[in-house]
């Protein structure tokens, strides 16, 4: 009985770290929020009146899975009248808006729009005909909150910044991507399951998509029904990986080794 009320004890302190963890990284100022996202929409949408697009919010503002110092707008702009990203990109610069940089992919075709308003960041993806079909790679980001808003538990948020923390913490964040903690969340729930999976398997498949196509032999292979056979973590190698692996085992033993976000 006293070993089992020790450990008992023991997962309590851990789950009082984690929640300290989590409630030190968490976004918090939703109003501020909010007014930056009306009034951005308002500005966008003033310049297309003769073909309105729908700005639809995408990643973790729209998850609200969003951390402090890292909060911005992420926007699939989609036009039903095919416009291109030439004509996009001049009518926002005759907004005013202040653009930080503009980024224009080779491989896929879509162009992304950074820039800040009202001390909130912002990204401005422009999609032509979505209509309910994936396109073009940019508009795999359009149906991300839809898939993880109708699977998400109500510990969602919790778990999934309690990853995030971990895998920045760590270095990796870059590579494994929001979305990558996002559906892992939903894969395990739990982040302690996301660790113990780790620390024991030197790889990890995760998908929820009905085609299950041995398509990469990379340790960690994240995707669901709408990438179209790309993994959304193709930047996480063997060497990382076992980094990763060895981080989850040091959590594990320790959980002080996920740090407490300084305010």
């Amino acid at each position: 009985m006293e070993k089992q009320n020790q450990l008992i004890s023991n997962d309590n302190i851990r789950s009082e770290h984690y929640s300290r963890v989590y409630e030190s990284a968490r976004f918090t100022d939703w109003n501020r929020f909010h007014l930056c996202l009306d009034s951005l929409e308002e500005v966008v949408l003033s310049c297309f009146s003769e073909n309105k697009p729908l700005m639809k919010l995408v990643g973790s503002s729209a998850t609200r899975t969003m951390r402090r110092g890292e909060e911005d707008l992420d926007f699939a702009v989609a036009f039903q009248n095919p416009m291109s990203n030439e004509e996009f990109l001049s009518r926002i610069r005759e907004t005013g808006l202040n653009i930080t940089d503009v980024n224009q992919n080779q491989k896929y075709g879509y162009i992304k729009i950074s820039g800040a308003h009202r001390e909130m960041d912002f990204v401005l993806v422009p999609m032509r005909n979505p209509n309910g079909h994936t396109q073009t790679y940019e508009q795999d980001a359009f149906y991300h909150p839809d898939f993880i808003n109708k699977y998400k538990q109500a510990t969602h948020s919790r778990n999934v910044i309690l990853m995030k923390e971990f895998f920045e913490q760590i270095g990796v964040y870059k590579e494994v991507k929001g979305i990558g903690c996002e559906l892992m969340t939903l894969y395990f729930q739990e982040f302690d399951m996301m660790l113990d999976h780790m620390a024991r398997n030197n790889s990890l498949r995760i998908n929820f998509s009905p085609n299950n196509l041995i398509y990469s032999s990379d340790p960690l292979i994240i995707d669901y029904p709408f990438l179209g056979g790309r993994s959304f973590t193709e930047k996480v190698k063997r060497e990382m990986y076992k980094h990763i692996q060895e981080s989850a085992k040091m959590v594990l033993e320790d959980f002080e080794n996920l740090k407490i976000k300084e305010k």
